[in-house]
């Protein structure tokens, strides 16, 4: 039997674990889907025991980039300075590809604003930039964390820095608005009224579960697109580095897990 997990901390259930013990049911592949906790204080000492007993990991925070020094990061991976995904002592960043490949069918208007400064931040600044974005606004609650995206990219692309009290002027010019935090995941909301929103051509929350910006968007007839399809796609890269991709039976246990069966 194969194995493959996810590192993370704390403990949560993760969607990849669902979705993927499905996934390998359906397809008979014989093969289980686990998720791994590791006490930050001890990653460095244990890593390197998963990556050889495991026979492809998936990698989020807080250890996206604590891993790279174990591993070959591709050159992806370097730019971005994130692993999410390893294969055969190889580190890839899969975020990146899925949401370049989640916009394929999407028209990206500009200017475009990105909420959030975090590890996911990273990975879609790269794509903007593989898209041939030149430049974004970047609104982040903490200006120090969003200083530091800015000069890792500064070579790709123009990011100007915000302050979140300016977030509604911000989005007022705005065309596309991408959701890059966890706010929403318990219900919260960015306390804005809709009247906010109605420049925005596209609207991209991260998040998984239905949040309100996202509700703001349907009921507005504003194009959404959110975490779930974010994670598909993203999904879909880890298994083609696995070499296990079954395109039809992953859509299949996707959307039959989406629907709860």
């Amino acid at each position: 039997m194969e194995k493959f997990g996810l590192l993370e901390y704390p403990y949560k259930e993760s969607l990849s674990k669902k979705v993927f013990n499905e996934y390998f049911k359906k397809a008979n592949i014989d093969a289980v889907y686990e998720d791994i906790v590791i006490v930050p204080d001890n990653f460095d000492g244990e890593i390197n025991k998963y990556i050889e007993s495991y026979d492809g990991l998936n990698v989020t925070v807080p250890f996206k980039e604590k891993v790279i020094k174990h591993v070959e990061p591709v050159e992806e991976a370097q730019e971005i300075n994130a692993v999410n995904c390893i294969f055969n002592n190889k580190g890839y960043n899969t975020d990146w590809k899925g949401f370049y490949n989640s916009l394929k069918t999407s028209v990206l208007q500009e200017p475009i604003l990105l909420v959030g400064a975090g590890g996911a931040s990273k990975s879609i600044i790269y794509a903007l930039y593989k898209m041939g974005i030149k430049k974004l606004f970047l609104v982040n609650r903490t200006v120090e964390k969003a200083e530091k995206l800015r000069k890792i990219f500064m070579s790709k692309i123009d990011i100007k820095i915000e302050s979140f009290d300016h977030l509604r002027s911000i989005i007022h010019s705005s065309k596309t608005f991408i959701n890059a935090t966890s706010i929403g995941m318990f219900g919260e909301s960015f306390n804005l009224e809709v009247k906010d929103f109605t420049n925005l051509s596209l609207i991209y929350d991260i998040v998984y579960n239905n949040t309100p910006l996202q509700k703001i968007a349907k009921e507005n007839n504003i194009k959404c697109i959110d975490g779930r399809t974010f994670w598909y796609h993203q999904a879909v890269e880890n298994l083609k580095i696995w070499d296990i991709y079954k395109p039809e039976t992953f859509d299949e246990a996707f959307k039959s897990f989406s629907r709860g069966e």
